[in-house]
């Protein structure tokens, strides 16, 4: 398994049916958290990532200083083949400012994002393969999935989900990525929204959760961030809670990020305090999904 994928979150690459899901789950997920995109998380899920990008463009609405990272992102992103010629952000039909879900399995590492139009979406898919950049396409009813060109890839949606799967092994064929979709887009209830762990993370409506079922895939921690204007952007630091540590020593908030293998002197990014501003955060957020895209899209 890719272990720069594996062992960040910060990465790049369903919903399961409202009506499958037990009413306990739902009723609590609804009233805790914005977005029901993290339910494609099965419970066997070995780590995920959710980042809640609506509530962190809130919390930059009024600073007019972005974070280097978002800009070097933004062109990164409108560089991938597959946004060549689109005039329109809202053609493919997926929502890239909604949130984001990352999470790994034993097969492989998945990237989950919401659809706003799944009529939209299928017209896209058709551009793609008419571009040879997606090929074949088979509806499974419970979900629909096609392979990149290049056999390193899958991408499955249904539901306002949007599922792309990279394999753990490369010479995977199709049959593990129809185990996987299957455990994604499962019948019968198993989010990872059962886990207490999990709900723990949520409990102050952070924009970040990242959930490790073991040490080896890191730390279960949250990020707060603050609203901030530009006269706060280097003094509003971002809130790191560990629910599994209560009552232990602060844990460093560079544990995370020196996981993603991001070349950059750790020690610079927080102070003397052990604190790390909302701004660097960002940055740095962004500077490492930049890289793990690019990685991913060679």
């Amino acid at each position: 398994m890719d272990k720069g994928f594996r062992r960040i979150a910060f990465t790049i690459m369903g919903l399961t049916a409202l009506t499958v899901i037990s009413v306990g789950v739902y009723l609590w997920y609804n009233f805790n958290a914005r977005s029901r995109l993290v339910l494609v998380v099965p419970s066997t899920a070995q780590w995920f990532l959710h980042v809640q990008t609506k509530l962190l463009r809130g919390d930059f609405s009024a600073s007019t200083t972005a974070p280097e990272g978002i800009d070097v992102l933004r062109k990164t992103v409108a560089a991938l083949p597959i946004f060549q010629g689109m005039k329109d952000a809202g053609e493919p039909g997926i929502a890239l400012y909604s949130d984001v879900v990352s999470f790994g399995m034993p097969e492989g590492q998945f990237l989950a994002l919401s659809i706003t139009s799944e009529e939209r979406f299928k017209t896209f898919m058709k551009s793609l393969k008419k571009r040879n950049l997606l090929k074949g396409g088979i509806d499974k009813g419970r979900y629909f999935y096609a392979e990149f060109p290049s056999g390193k890839a899958y991408v499955a949606f249904k539901y306002k989900a949007l599922v792309i799967f990279k394999p753990g092994d490369s010479r995977c064929d199709y049959h593990v990525a129809e185990s996987a979709f299957d455990q994604v887009f499962a019948e019968k209830t198993h989010t990872m929204m059962q886990n207490s762990t999990v709900q723990a993370l949520y409990e102050d409506e952070p924009e970040v959760v990242f959930y490790s079922s073991a040490p080896a895939f890191g730390l279960s921690q949250s990020l707060d961030f603050p609203t901030i204007n530009n006269e706060q952007a280097v003094s509003s630091y971002v809130k790191f809670a560990y629910p599994g540590k209560k009552g232990e020593l602060p844990v460093s908030p560079l544990m995370l990020v020196a996981k993603a293998g991001y070349p950059i002197e750790l020690e610079k990014s927080i102070d003397k305090e052990n604190r790390m501003t909302a701004q660097t955060a960002l940055d740095l957020m962004a500077k490492i999904l930049d890289l793990k895209i690019r990685e991913i899209a060679k």
